[in-house]
């Protein structure tokens, strides 16, 4: 869409806008960023990415991207599209994406090729206008409409593992999002150790692109099998646009000699339910049902428990543990997690359901439509250890803009910081650890959001809308719970289905702003009101961690970061299965507090739960998880 048409679109939707808005417009200022682009060679399918550096907390509703230089050596050439933007990633880099057959191609007629010699300029918009700029300069891009791939070097008589990247040179190797070059079996067999064969034709492998000139050509178990033999043949490689042109390539003699797959490695050499292992040996195939290929490993041996009570188990023939694997990396990688299963009665089977010592082997076993493959076994222990609780603290855009209800956005990492101080003592004692960043060593982990505005609009502070299989999660089965976004189970069960921690709803403690409430504090408004816009208060500046207001920023700062924790401790709580009533309390599945409340208990509910105590303030607090409470966390989540 050119800029020129979305101006216009843009001014008639904004008409009846407030002049503060035209003011903003004509007074903001610009700000110039850096960007990375490293493309020279253009094919039709071709998109031009563009990431603009230093982004990650800007948000844009489109570009608009104007080349200007000269083509063919001497013509001038100007042009400009706008498009939209997206990330590199969830809280990444903004990125400026143009698909060249949306009009850059057409416009520049390569036949068939042409040079453009130039600058690129970016221009980033927001809901209010163009708020920064990006210069490429000095850019040269060969457009080329013919893209055969020519291949130089292509290795055979080749000993490989199933699944394995063979490298191969040349030229004209497609980028992914341009297309898709293949290697073509025009003709071939498989042989195997037995002398019987089949024939191998018209088979197709895609190509893994590295650079225009490299690739890895994969030994494609859908293709060649699984079984241990040799192929003998001839392949061809062919370009295949997305727009849906075709370029025929080279043809080479291929010969390659399939290797037995197997498991040599695991690291760390014991886990956690849920934790990730990492599992390594070579020719590896992830489990595809479209294709009938795959793999599972043999869990086979014996599991002594670290209860004594207990007897040892083994698992053999019949009875060993068969398990997909999580998720296949590479041929040369599987991430593995230590894994469990619920079943109907409320308890655990699987690897990880119980901590003690595996000793025995794991086999890999390769199959396709024709046959399995026996590979290699990795013999050793395991060690499975005591559940441990990862909670990853989400924070939300809406935290760092409610902050400055409270006039505290400058010193948002000290208010994070007391937040996973408070967390990390309420569950001390406890096998439970606080991330401030998705964990890579874990694949099941509790995520809470702690984000600003309540979607409920009922000011609640948090809420947790995790629902397992009926509520509560008595015994903490589900390592995965997610206390955020919308659980659509929660609501149908006649909860709310909005979850997390809602920390704008604090400002229902100022008698000021909320005098009809209950459960006010003119503290609230005494140690919060010198730094709150809305209490008259100036807010806190970077560099007041030092000098005059240093002590009364510290005290805001732990005030807000108390009330965040303990209700993120409370929200926690819940999901792991708290308040726990013994089953001889009648109805105790349903009773979700403790009953009676307590003095200064986390899991007291709301209305038993003074501002003072929550924030920790004039004497008050720390609350603390019951006595009953804690026994029972430190019954489902023991330190090892």
């Amino acid at each position: 869409m050119r800029r020129a048409a979305f101006i216009l679109l843009a001014a008639l939707l904004a008409a009846g806008c407030a002049e503060a808005d035209n003011e903003d417009r004509q007074t903001r200022k610009v700000v110039e960023y850096s960007a990375m682009f490293a493309q020279e060679l253009v094919v039709p399918s071709s998109i031009l990415q563009f990431q603009v550096l230093n982004t990650s907390n800007r948000e844009s509703t489109g570009a608009l991207v104007s080349f200007s230089g000269d083509i063919g050596g001497g013509v001038l050439f100007k042009d400009e599209y706008y498009v939209p933007v997206s990330r590199l990633e969830e809280g990444g880099d903004l990125v400026v994406r143009v698909r060249v057959f949306d009009g850059l191609w057409q416009n520049l007629g390569p036949d068939p090729t042409i040079d453009f010699t130039g600058n690129i300029r970016i221009e980033l918009d927001d809901q209010i206008g163009t708020f920064g700029r990006s210069y490429i300069n000095g850019v040269d891009l060969k457009f080329q409409s013919e893209f055969p791939p020519e291949m130089t070097t292509v290795p055979t008589n080749l000993d490989a593992y199933v699944n394995e990247l063979v490298p191969i040179e040349g030229s004209g190797f497609l980028r992914p999002e341009e297309g898709t070059t293949w290697a073509v079996v025009e003709s071939g067999s498989m042989t195997y150790e037995d002398g019987s064969s089949r024939p191998v034709n018209n088979a197709r492998i895609p190509v893994d692109f590295d650079t225009r000139t490299t690739g890895f050509l994969p030994i494609s178990p859908a293709v060649f099998g699984v079984r241990l033999g040799e192929f003998d043949g001839r392949i061809r490689f062919e370009s295949e646009l997305n727009t849906g042109e075709t370029f025929e390539g080279t043809t080479h003699d291929f010969a390659v000699t399939l290797k037995q797959t197997r498991i040599e490695t695991l690291t760390p050499d014991g886990g956690s339910r849920g934790q990730k292992i990492s599992v390594f040996g070579r020719g590896f195939v992830p489990t595809d049902s479209n294709l009938e290929v795959g793999m599972y490993m043999l869990f086979e041996g014996t599991f002594d428990f670290d209860d004594p009570e207990l007897p040892t188990q083994t698992f053999q023939g019949a009875s060993a543990f068969v398990k997909v694997p999580f998720r296949v990396v590479s041929e040369s990688t599987i991430e593995q997690d230590v894994w469990y299963e619920i079943t109907e009665n409320g308890s655990l089977t699987g690897l990880g359901a119980a901590p003690g010592r595996f000793s025995g082997s794991i086999t890999p076993v390769l199959f396709d439509a024709q046959t399995e493959q026996v590979g290699e076994s990795w013999t050793g222990t395991f060690r499975v250890l005591p559940t441990k609780q990862i909670v990853y603290l989400r924070y939300l855009p809406g935290f760092s803009k409610a902050l400055t209800q409270y006039g505290l956005q400058n010193v948002e990492q000290e208010v994070r910081d007391r937040v996973h101080y408070v967390l990390s003592r309420d569950y001390t004692g406890t096998h439970v650890e606080f991330r401030d960043s998705p964990p890579g060593d874990f694949i099941d982990y509790t995520t809470i959001e702690i984000g600003g505005p309540d979607p409920s609009g009922l000011l609640n502070f948090g809420y947790d809308n995790s629902f397992n299989d009926g509520g509560k999660d008595i015994g903490n089965l589900y390592l995965a719970d997610y206390l955020g976004g919308v659980n659509r189970h929660s609501q149908t069960a006649g909860y709310l289905p909005y979850g997390g921690v809602f920390i704008e709803s604090f400002i229902a403690f100022s008698p000021t702003l909320f005098p009809d409430n209950f459960g006010t504090s003119e503290s609230f408004d005494a140690y919060l009101g010198p730094f709150m816009p809305a209490l008259g208060g100036r807010p806190v500046e970077p560099d007041e961690l030092e000098g005059s207001r240093a002590a009364a920023v510290r005290t805001a700062i732990e005030l807000i970061g108390n009330l965040t924790g303990h209700t993120a401790s409370h929200e926690i709580g819940h999901s792991l299965g708290l308040a726990h009533f013994p089953e001889s309390v009648a109805g105790f599945d349903e009773r979700f507090h403790n009953d009676p409340p307590g003095d200064s208990l986390i899991m007291d509910a709301g209305s038993d739960r003074p501002f003072e105590e929550r924030a920790e303030l004039d004497g008050f607090g720390p609350a603390k998880f019951s006595d009953k409470n804690m026994r029972y966390l430190q019954r489902v989540l023991p330190l090892p």
